[in-house]
């Protein structure tokens, strides 16, 4: 593919990094140094120039298949996705946004946008489930289902269990999608065992997500509830969250050291929260016993930090601590700390446009595990021609993948006598390293 990226910050050099190999890729950037260091560790072509200038993209070809617009600016991306109409035709475009406000349908048909990516959005989504699910770390939904992708930590005094007896005392109603053991992972076979400190990615509908902590865990989390919150960081992200939590009824408060910061969201949510203009230190709110949060959510923008702050609080006994991951490179090491870890604004808009340009009609695609993992899903619509027929798995798919069939609120096994019907719903997992055989076989045969 011919591709265009507009903004070489973090999120944009780790697509451009991304799709070098394979891909003729142009980044576009004011900032020299940014395109200085894209040119020197990338083998992409750098062009230092303003996004919002028609006159930067006339080197580059008239005939492109994707434009990712992802400065820090909603009004740059924007302009330069219409800007690029007078240059060349573009087969795709991808938008970042902060403020949700823009993507409208109307925005996206007048200037030809295809996605909009609303990273502080997207980021905040997993949240909505911790009040329902206080024994999962994190939590995704998807198109097309109700069921959902939770990981839980197994505790330490955990007995160990075969994956296939473990299901079938929970009425073979989860599926265990993939196990990261000892900083690796993996798509496990029925065989396989779940044991002591996994960390183990289940996918099942809701009411069997709930039954699943009744399996793993003792009488006093099991009861854990969820009443009041703490968030560390009042930046765009930290309110997104509030707005998530607020719908819960929690008690919540945002702590931040700026005090703008502090009175944009006092006036933002409007009274709903208790907002605290303090250091963040997490050491005040075991002063008083009953001032002890049920979670705290450090959302700073540095990670280091968050780690420090998570590892405080673990210390001072506060039950449920999740810290936010914005850069890559922290990410296995916040897992390798038994933190909670949910991805924040950069990290979200990363996979999020790769989710994007890897999925299809055809076919979905949602990453996992920190990227280690692949979750594929394929929707059977009425129309679908593969209503009424079987199909043979090869071994290089059924080997490298665990594959499933939705239907009528089952999760079941795929099998090569498995009859499409209508609404089927074709589940599977697998590691990133097998995606794109599998991808391609898919492709080719469905």
């Amino acid at each position: 593919m011919r591709i265009i990226i507009a903004g070489a910050g973090k999120v944009g050099y780790m697509v451009a990094k991304n799709f070098m190999a394979h891909n003729d890729v142009t980044i576009i950037d004011k900032n020299e140094g940014a395109i200085k260091k894209i040119e020197e560790n990338l083998d992409v072509m750098a062009i230092c120039g303003d996004i919002e200038n028609p006159h930067t993209y006339l080197s580059v070809d008239t005939d492109i298949d994707l434009f990712i617009a992802v400065t820090d600016s909603d009004e740059v991306n924007l302009v330069s996705a219409l800007i690029i109409d007078k240059i060349a035709h573009v087969e795709k475009k991808i938008v970042r946004l902060k403020n949700n406000f823009f993507a409208d349908e109307l925005v996206s048909e007048r200037l030809g946008i295809n996605h909009f990516v609303i990273p502080s959005f997207e980021a905040a989504q997993p949240f909505k489930y911790i009040v329902d699910f206080p024994h999962a770390r994190n939590v995704k939904s998807f198109e097309y289902t109700k069921a959902l992708l939770i990981s839980v930590k197994i505790p330490e005094d955990f007995k160990s269990a075969i994956i296939s007896t473990f299901i079938h005392e929970l009425n073979d109603k989860i599926v265990v999608a993939g196990i990261e053991r000892d900083g690796q992972f993996y798509v496990p076979t029925q065989s396989d065992m779940i044991n002591a400190n996994d960390l183990i990615y289940f996918y099942a509908y809701p009411s069997a997500v709930k039954d699943l902590q009744f399996s793993i865990h003792d009488s006093d989390e099991q009861t854990q509830e969820i009443r009041n919150c703490v968030i560390f960081g009042a930046d765009t992200l930290g309110l997104e969250i509030a707005k998530v939590l607020i719908k819960k009824d929690l008690n919540i408060q945002i702590v931040d050291k700026d005090l703008k910061k502090c009175e944009k969201a006092n006036m933002l949510l409007k009274d709903k929260v208790t907002v605290i203009k303090s250091t963040y230190d997490s050491d005040h709110m075991l002063e008083d016993n009953a001032a002890i949060p049920d979670i705290l959510i450090v959302a700073s923008g540095n990670d280091e930090y968050n780690i420090t702050k998570c590892m405080e609080a673990k210390y001072n006994k506060i039950k449920k601590v999740i810290t936010i991951n914005n850069d890559i490179a922290y990410s296995k090491l916040m897992r390798n700390l038994n933190l909670e870890v949910v991805r924040g604004e950069k990290i979200n808009a990363y996979y999020s446009i790769l989710e994007k340009i890897e999925s299809s009609k055809i076919l979905i695609k949602r990453q996992f595990c920190g990227g280690d993992g692949m979750m594929m899903l394929k929707k059977i619509f009425p129309e679908s021609s593969l209503i009424g027929k079987t199909f043979d798995l090869p071994d290089k798919i059924e080997n490298n993948g665990n594959f499933y069939i939705q239907r009528d609120n089952e999760i079941l096994p795929f099998t090569n006598s498995t009859e499409f019907q209508k609404n089927d719903l074709l589940v599977l997992f697998t590691k990133k390293e097998n995606s794109e055989l599998i991808s391609k076989w898919l492709h080719q045969n469905l």
